[in-house]
């Protein structure tokens, strides 16, 4: 089973403001951009996977505001494969209220939180309820840690080495850490390794190939390859450009010395049951 555990849902200007897209265009200067996703093209992106997690993002700050009930909308469209996740920004007045609704009407499945997005610590005392909700209710957490494009993002609260305090607290929370942390990928793999319930998606890093191989190897020496999730970041790149970037990531090894991810390893990566791991079966 392939499961994108990494896509975006959101129209353009209508859920994201300028100061978002301005971020975006200078980190990608010359790029035609348009990262509005509509529901046949995003399904025709998706054909190689089984399942898919999809979820917008709020950050005030940063000029994200895309409404869940957006989310909840598109996932009844195709309800068999996709799975949707609320998006909480904890510093709105009404976060709390739009969890629960979010849960209980929406049936939205999971949590997307992005600290550098919204300007939050996640180890504030102040999310103890959010986390503790999510254990109640059995909903996964995909939490934005490493760099961003963002000029106003906080980069001291999108450390990976945060998770591991939150993962301490609320030890039965499932906890996937996104783009493998990039480029804090070691402190990213130290937190998988030692938490059961606590994984990395490897969303957004095949279009930077040497940092891909290196963060793989990283994983391997660590015993950790099998706390790592696909995700393709869609649309800011395809699920079959991530698959065919993973498979071939040991082109760097051909005549040196360089020691090969393990090819199993790499399929059993691309083909790990996340819904298992995340829900014991279906969420």
């Amino acid at each position: 089973m392939i499961v994108d555990v990494h896509s975006h849902v959101w129209r353009y200007p209508d859920h994201i403001d300028e100061i978002f897209m301005d971020g975006l265009r200078a980190a990608r200067p010359g790029v035609k951009i348009d990262i509005t996703v509509d529901f046949d093209p995003f399904m025709a992106a998706m054909a190689p996977c089984d399942k898919v997690i999809c979820f917008g993002l709020r950050g005030l700050q940063t000029g994200l505001h895309v409404p869940n009930d957006h989310i909840a909308g598109f996932v009844a469209r195709a309800p068999q494969k996709l799975i949707g996740f609320m998006s909480i920004d904890p510093n709105e007045p009404g976060w709390r209220d739009d969890f629960e609704r979010s849960h209980r009407d929406l049936r939205l499945k999971g949590v997307k939180l992005g600290p550098i997005y919204a300007g939050f610590d996640p180890t504030d005392p102040a999310l103890d309820p959010l986390y503790a909700g999510c254990v109640k209710h059995n909903l996964p957490v995909l939490i934005h840690v490493g760099a961003s494009f963002v000029r106003f993002g906080p980069l001291e609260w999108s450390r990976p080495y945060l998770i591991d305090a939150v993962a301490r607290k609320f030890p039965d929370l499932r906890i996937i850490m996104a783009h493998l942390g990039h480029p804090w990928e070691g402190e990213t793999i130290a937190v998988i390794r030692k938490h059961p319930h606590v994984y990395a998606d490897i969303s957004a890093l095949h279009y930077r190939p040497w940092q891909l191989y290196h963060s793989l190897m990283l994983a391997q020496e660590y015993g950790a390859m099998n706390k790592l999730l696909f995700g393709s970041d869609y649309p800011f790149t395809t699920a079959s450009a991530t698959i065919d970037g993973l498979r071939a990531i040991n082109r760097f090894c051909g005549g040196t010395s360089l020691p090969r991810v393990s090819e199993q390893s790499i399929e059993d990566l691309i083909q790990r049951d996340a819904v298992r791991l995340l829900w014991g079966g279906a969420p």
